[in-house]
C-alpha cells in the first residue's frame, strides 16, 4: 500500500477506532477482526473478502453479527451480501460495489454469459444474488465469485478449465499463466493486513 492510501484512510480509520470505545466488549473484538480480514479490500485494491462465519462466533448470535457487518461497512463505505445461511455458519462477502462493477465489465462475456449462463447486463448485486442462489443450490461454492474477491481473472477462468494457461504454482490461490500479476497482487493484500495489525497494534 502506498503512503497515499495510508493518509486517505487515517481519518476513516481514527474515527472508526475511537467509535469502538463506546461499543460493547464482543462489538469491538469483532469488528477489530474483521479490520485485519477484510485489509485487503481497505488498503490493497481488493475487490472483496469471502467470511465463513461460525455459530455463535465471539460469542455474538447470528442477528448481532449481521448488525456489527452493517456497522463497520458504513464506517469504511463498503458493501456486504450475505450469501449462505445455514444452521451453523454465515457465508458473507465484504465488498467495493464499483470495484466488483468494473471487475464485471472486464470479465469475458462468452464465458459469463454463455458458458455460465449468467444473465446479461450483471451488476454487482445482481451478479452476488446469482452466486447465492447457485450456491444454495447446488451445495457448492461457484468459482467464478473470483471476479468479486479480487483474483486475476485468467487465475478464475484458469481454476475452472476455462483457458488453456498452464497452472504455475500457487500464492494462496492457484496461478495460471503468467505469474506475475497474481504475485503481485498477493503481495498487495498481504501488505494491507500487515498495515492493519500494525494498526491496531498503535491503536
Amino acid at each position: 500500500m502506498n503512503t497515499d492510501s495510508l493518509k486517505f484512510q487515517k481519518p476513516v480509520f481514527l474515527k472508526w477506532k475511537n467509535k469502538l470505545g463506546s461499543t460493547d466488549v464482543s462489538q469491538d473484538s469483532f469488528e477489530r477482526w474483521l479490520f485485519v480480514q477484510v485489509s485487503g479490500v481497505i488498503f490493497g485494491g481488493k475487490t472483496g473478502e469471502l467470511l465463513i462465519l461460525k455459530k455463535d462466533f465471539f460469542n455474538i448470535p447470528f442477528d448481532n453479527c449481521r448488525k456489527h457487518i452493517g456497522s463497520f461497512c458504513k464506517s469504511w463505505q463498503l458493501n456486504y451480501s450475505i450469501l449462505v445461511v445455514t444452521g451453523g455458519s454465515i457465508k458473507i462477502i465484504i465488498y467495493r460495489e464499483e470495484a466488483v462493477n468494473l471487475r464485471l465489465k472486464r470479465a469475458s462475456k462468452k464465458i459469463l454469459h454463455c458458458h455460465l449462463n449468467y444473465p446479461f447486463g450483471l451488476s454487482a448485486r445482481s451478479f452476488l444474488y446469482e452466486i447465492s442462489e447457485r450456491w444454495q443450490k447446488n451445495g457448492r461454492i461457484p468459482h467464478e465469485i473470483g471476479i468479486a474477491l479480487g483474483y486475476p481473472l485468467k487465475d478464475v477462468w484458469g481454476f475452472m478449465g476455462l483457458n488453456n494457461f498452464r497452472c504455475n504454482g500457487s500464492c494462496g490461490w492457484q496461478i495460471f499463466g503468467n505469474p506475475e500479476p497474481s504475485i503481485k497482487a498477493r503481495a498487495r493484500y498481504e501488505n494491507a493486513r500487515r498495515r492493519a495489525e500494525l494498526l491496531l497494534q498503535a491503536a
